[in-house]
């Protein structure tokens, strides 16, 4: 904890935190004395790390890094008004069910290669999911940052889901409404 350094007014004697200008029960003008330093830049209070993604909360604004692209993008947590980490599974894996279905059924030689195709894209669709992170403006818009695609329960799954339960907390705590549905961040009609 950082030590505070007090000085007392020459007038009536009242201790208070030393800074420049007067007394703030008198009006006397307060002596001089060291003035405490500077507080360090505060550290990140959220960090989401994807593939190649990053999120970074630090001193009032949220930064999206994308390594590919050059400028990062910045929100101030004073242009927010929601935040939301999306989860959902890959449903596009799916498409691949109908070449499947025809590798079965039309062509008998390659039937195992379909059937092959056809489990893959269920057990993809069923442990995958992806992550992005919803964020509702003051003016109304929605931005949608995508972080990555993770297997249900692995670690980069459980990374994401603890920096957000820790990042939640500290986004709430800067006056950012949070959500775990990014769903009702969208207006319903």
């Amino acid at each position: 904890m950082p030590t505070e350094v007090l000085v007392m007014c020459a007038r009536c004697g009242r201790p208070q935190a030393a800074r420049q200008g007067n007394c703030v029960a008198c009006g006397e003008l307060l002596p001089d004395a060291p003035l405490p330093a500077a507080r360090p830049p505060e550290g990140p209070f959220l960090m989401l790390t994807g593939a190649g993604r990053t999120v970074e909360g630090v001193d009032g604004r949220l930064t999206y890094r994308v390594i590919t692209a050059g400028l990062p993008v910045v929100v101030e947590l004073g242009n927010l008004q929601a935040v939301a980490l999306g989860r959902r599974r890959v449903l596009e894996a799916l498409v691949l069910l109908p070449l499947a279905a025809v590798l079965i059924f039309v062509t008998s030689s390659v039937w195992p290669l379909g059937v092959v195709l056809a489990g893959l894209a269920l057990i993809t669709a069923a442990l995958w999911q992806r992550y992005v992170l919803v964020l509702r403006t003051s003016d109304g818009g929605l931005i949608r940052w995508p972080l990555c695609t993770a297997r249900l329960g692995s670690d980069r799954a459980r990374r994401l889901d603890a920096a957000w339960s820790s990042g939640a907390q500290a986004l709430a705590s800067r006056g950012v409404a949070v959500h775990d549905d990014p769903g009702a961040l969208v207006p319903r009609p």
